[in-house]
Order: C-alpha cells, then sequence, then structure tokens
C-alpha cells in the first residue's frame, strides 16, 4: 500500500479576522493524483502555499514527503516543483537560461543537468523555441516552460494550481495526459482547481474545500454516490411545443431544460420521474425517440456538498466583497 507523500493535521491559516483554511486534515498517499475542488476563494491556493513553504500555517502541523512542514523547510523544498500564480520565470531569459539558471540553484551536475533539459524541453516540444525569452511566449507555451522548471530537479511531490486556467482545450487535454503518466512513473500531483470537470476526468480523489473547509474526500464516483438522490433523466424528443415543456415542469421538478431535441429534467427523490415523463410526452403527442436516465455529476455533487446553488452564491458574493 502506497505511504503518505502529504498529511495534515488541523492545518490552519488565519489572516487579520479571517481564516483563509480552518482545520484542515488531509493524506494524500505517494504517486496520486490528488485534486482540491472548490470555488475561487475556498482555501485552495492558501493551501498549497502552506505545503509549499511559502507562508506558514497559524496552527496545526504537517509532513510533505516525509519532512516536517515548519522544522524542514528547507528539505520540503528540495522534495517539490510548484507551478502557481506569483511563481514566475525571468521574463528577459530564454528557457534554456531559466532552465540552466534553477539547474545551478538547485546544485545538479551539469552532465544531470544537461540530460534532464534535454528530456524535458524535448518532452513539451520546446526544442525550436527553447532560446526564445519567456516574455515571448503565450500563456500555454509559458504554462508549458513553467512546468519543466517545476520538474526539473525531479520532485517527489508537484503542486498544479489552477494550471489550466488560460489554456486552450487541446493544450489543457495535453497537459492533463501528461500528468497522469507522471503519477503513473510514482510522482505525487496535488491539482487544485474551480473547473468542476477536471478532476472528474483524472483525478484519482478528489478532496472538496468550501470556505477553507474541507467536506469531503473520495474518488469521484464516491463523491457522486453521495447524492445519488438525485434523478437526471434525458430525453430525445424533437419538435417540442412550450405548452408541452410546460406540462414537464407540472410535475414541480427541480429544474427542466430543452435544447431541440433534448430535453433534461432533474429532481430530488423522484424514483418514478422517467415513468411519469413519458406518460406525459406520450400523452401529449410528442415523439419518443430514447430516455436515459443518468447518474449525477461530481459538479452536481460539489453543489449539494456545500449546501446549494444559494450557498455558493452568497460565498462567492461574499469572496468577491472581500
Amino acid at each position: 500500500m502506497p505511504e503518505s507523500a502529504i498529511t495534515t493535521s488541523g492545518l490552519t491559516k488565519v489572516f487579520g479576522h479571517f481564516t483563509a483554511v480552518d482545520n484542515l486534515n488531509l493524506n494524500v498517499k505517494e504517486g496520486e493524483l490528488f485534486g482540491l475542488l472548490g470555488p475561487n476563494g475556498a482555501g485552495k491556493t492558501t493551501t498549497v502555499r502552506m505545503l509549499c513553504t511559502l507562508i506558514e500555517p497559524t496552527s496545526g502541523t504537517a509532513t510533505v514527503a516525509g519532512y516536517d512542514l515548519v522544522r524542514e523547510a528547507a528539505q520540503v523544498r528540495r522534495q517539490i516543483g510548484v507551478v502557481s500564480e506569483g511563481v514566475m520565470l525571468y521574463k528577459e531569459l530564454t528557457i534554456e537560461e531559466n532552465l540552466r539558471f534553477l539547474s545551478k540553484l538547485y546544485n545538479l551536475p551539469k552532465r544531470e543537468a544537461d540530460n534532464r533539459m534535454a528530456e524535458l524541453l524535448g518532452m513539451f516540444r520546446f526544442e525550436d523555441k527553447a532560446n526564445r525569452k519567456v516574455s515571448a511566449l503565450s500563456s500555454g507555451w509559458t504554462k508549458k516552460a513553467l512546468i519543466c522548471a517545476a520538474l526539473l530537479h525531479n520532485p517527489k511531490i508537484l503542486f498544479l494550481d489552477e494550471v489550466t486556467s488560460g489554456l486552450d482545450p487541446q493544450s489543457a487535454k495535453a497537459l492533463q495526459d501528461f500528468t497522469k503518466n507522471l503519477c503513473s512513473q510514482g510522482v505525487t500531483v496535488v491539482w487544485t482547481t474551480h473547473y468542476m470537470m477536471e478532476p472528474e476526468k483524472i483525478c484519482d480523489r478528489v478532496a472538496i474545500v468550501f470556505a477553507g473547509r474541507l467536506i469531503q474526500v473520495g474518488s469521484p464516483s464516491e463523491l457522486r454516490s453521495k447524492v445519488t438522490e438525485l434523478s437526471v433523466i434525458e430525453v430525445e424528443t424533437p419538435g417540442l411545443s412550450e405548452e408541452q415543456i410546460n406540462r414537464i415542469r407540472d410535475l414541480e421538478v427541480c429544474n427542466v431544460t430543452y435544447n431541440d431535441p433534448i430535453l433534461e429534467i432533474r429532481c430530488v427523490h423522484n424514483h418514478e420521474l422517467a415513468e411519469s415523463v413519458t406518460r406525459i410526452l406520450l400523452a401529449e403527442g410528442a415523439k419518443i425517440r430514447s430516455i436515459n436516465t443518468k447518474g449525477p455529476t461530481l459538479e452536481e455533487a460539489f453543489i449539494r456538498l456545500t449546501g446549494g446553488e444559494e450557498e455558493i452564491d452568497r460565498f462567492l458574493e461574499k469572496s468577491a466583497r472581500r
């Protein structure tokens, strides 16, 4: 069984009168792709900054790669790589110059540094861009350069904080695939995001973080299973009139949307929903091509587990004012 790469116990960070991270208890396994999922302001980045020794916790304890977060901060830094807002490369240096400079900071022997740089530049197809200044790169290529820098010293743990923000879909997909491959090689990856679809696709386990607190931890399927009472029915039925759609709304279900030919109905605690919808549509003379019952998504599980859409909206408004 894999050992723990990261453990936290009561980890807390307070800024003045504001508690950004509140009594966080985590256990991330070696080689795991672990997601921290939550809206902006939920405490994800503050957690990463503490675990990367960029800021000290107010209280609580943590170990990263077997080292105490506070007492052995220098050893922690040697074991980790970080891609996060505020972690930058020198813009007026080329990618290769940045990597060469970092290799000296890490005390890598020249031959080892040369081999590692060639490996990373080839992996990310930087061969024709290695001598470009960072300031001349697009946001996508800059993210890739930051990942090269974070991986230069073969870290045991990689922190990717909102790393797909600003990337085009193709680059984001390539980065997700690369990250999964890293984990298969034994690297532990902590991936923070507010995009609900990302952890569902790539993460082994996900921690839902909201208002600085840990709400739930589990695999995406385990988290979805916690809201199995959520019914989602998708009906392929072309050409519905507004009157026919309103007949479905009369069922007092939570939400009805229609994008011809797909009618989607969501509700809670209604095990006879498909039967009721079918009966109404047939009575209304609608053509039904197919009916599918779908399980809840991770986004829907997140909304339910954090108190519902109104609670999330209140939190986001409060965060924006702060």
